[in-house]
């Protein structure tokens, strides 16, 4: 007899225990140890996962199988997998508060490889899938999901570390498409939610309800189109529950949502938002909720025809592209920094051309940066107008101006002061325009109080 090395350590077998559906074929269900009668079919699918009692895999044949309740993964490291979409899980007939698939409490199981339907528009509540109560390391991966009462894949109470959810085909669903929504005090946390196909829910793609808190979420490379609400959502109320931290959404296609394409709200910070692509949704690509999102990253998202626009930002230091367009003739200095000088007592007028990058979407705001000689009001009126470079448009085919008035100061601070309602449009500035700005310090007026040069050292553009 030959033995292994004795540095190798064989893996364990797998218990494996095969259920025959009733329409299977001969040869699945002359190898079954299990048949399905096709009438509650769960309790042949439950003999066989209570079966493994130390975990193992329970294998579906191809077929549809009928059920009359849930499907309970009950023992923690079970597999329950079909062969691909053909091994369909038919759970019209289920009672509210039952559900296809349960795991309650059992950790490292898988569903895999089938396919899953319960009744749409009965207005009950039927998930498809439900997770609960410390469910760590599941896994939800190439399951094709027909229709569902309430959402798709609905995960809830005590806390869960570590799950996945990838290759899912989701649509149909009543409510959401995956909706995490955990209790109170509890949290989730380092979900992959990647490479599914998300279309025709009733409320949103992925939801991210009220809890203490989602944290080290991976939401990247999902496909998600016509929700009846947000594309993305992570909801939670301001003061009293923490939204999503520390994760990433990166990847995403996002179409034709009713409302947002992804909406941040509530204590979620810290997030990186890149390389989404956001089309036709009827409010924001991405709408940033208030200000108690702080610290998020919104870079190199393509967020073309929503209705509301690009993306609304109510957070508190969002980081988003920039564009700093120094004065072009500096007429003196300020410590190290060229700089037009906005001389004390007299009306200065300076200008600044610049042109919009390829990459530019949309303008969220426009500031000229000023260092005041000191404290005060600054007086202040600017005047703009542009026109498309490669479009064979006039020079001042728009204009905006703010009207003259009074912006209070700090002496030596880098002073921000507002002009985006001078390039407000119509028509808004887009790619490729060339844009002049006129700039006037009205120091001659007594309503200036500052009562020192002040010095001019660019524009800050700040956009999608």
């Amino acid at each position: 007899m030959a033995y292994p090395p004795q540095d190798h350590f064989l893996p364990p077998r797998i218990a494996t225990l095969f259920v025959a559906a009733s329409d299977a074929t001969d040869r699945e269900r002359a190898q079954a140890d299990y048949l399905c009668d096709g009438v509650a079919d769960d309790v042949q699918i439950n003999m066989a996962l209570a079966a493994l009692i130390g975990g193992g895999k329970v294998i579906l044949s191809t077929g549809q199988f009928v059920l009359s309740e849930s499907i309970l993964i009950v023992n923690s490291e079970t597999i329950l997998e079909g062969q691909g979409w053909s091994s369909y899980l038919e759970g019209i007939a289920l009672a509210t508060g039952d559900h296809a698939i349960q795991i309650s409490g059992s950790s490292e199981c898988q569903v895999r490889n089938l396919s899953i339907q319960t009744l749409a528009g009965a207005g009950n509540t039927v998930h498809c899938i439900y997770i609960e109560d410390g469910a760590n390391d599941f896994k939800i991966i190439d399951v094709y999901f027909r229709d569902s009462d309430s959402d798709c894949i609905h995960i809830e109470g005590t806390s869960i570390n570590r799950g996945e959810v990838a290759g899912c085909f989701i649509e149909g669903a009543d409510d959401n498409g995956i909706n995490i929504s955990m209790d109170g005090g509890d949290q989730s946390a380092n979900f992959n939610i990647h490479n599914n196909h998300i279309f025709s829910c009733g409320l949103e793609g992925i939801n991210f309800g009220a809890c203490a808190g989602h944290y080290y979420h991976v939401i990247v490379d999902n496909i998600i189109g016509s929700c009846a609400d947000n594309g993305i959502d992570y909801g939670a109320v301001a003061g009293v529950t923490t939204g999503l931290m520390e994760s990433i959404i990166s990847g995403n296609v996002i179409r034709g949502c009713t409302f947002n394409g992804i909406r941040l709200r509530s204590d979620s910070d810290n997030n990186l938002i890149e390389n989404n692509s956001i089309n036709g949704c009827g409010g924001y690509g991405i709408n940033i909720g208030d200000a108690s999102c702080t610290d998020n990253r919104v870079m190199n998202n393509k967020l073309i025809g929503n209705v509301a626009g690009a993306i609304q930002d109510s957070g508190t230091l969002t980081h988003t592209p920039h564009i700093f367009i120094p004065v072009p003739n500096p007429s003196t200095n300020i410590g190290a920094h060229p700089a037009e000088q906005l001389t004390d007592e007299l009306e200065v007028l300076s200008r600044i051309e610049f042109y919009l990058p390829e990459a530019f979407q949309e303008l969220l705001t426009a500031h000229m940066i000023v260092v005041p000689g000191g404290t005060g009001n600054l007086r202040r009126s600017v005047a703009a107008n542009w026109g498309g470079l490669a479009s064979g448009e006039t020079y001042n085919v728009a204009t905006g101006t703010v009207a003259e008035g009074n912006v209070a100061v700090n002496s030596d601070w880098l002073e921000a002061i507002d002009i985006s309602a001078a390039l407000a449009g119509p028509p808004v500035i887009s790619q490729r325009d060339v844009i002049g700005v006129a700039f006037t310090r009205h120091a001659d007026d007594v309503l200036d109080t500052v009562g020192a040069d002040c010095y001019l050292l660019g524009i800050m553009l700040r956009y999608v």
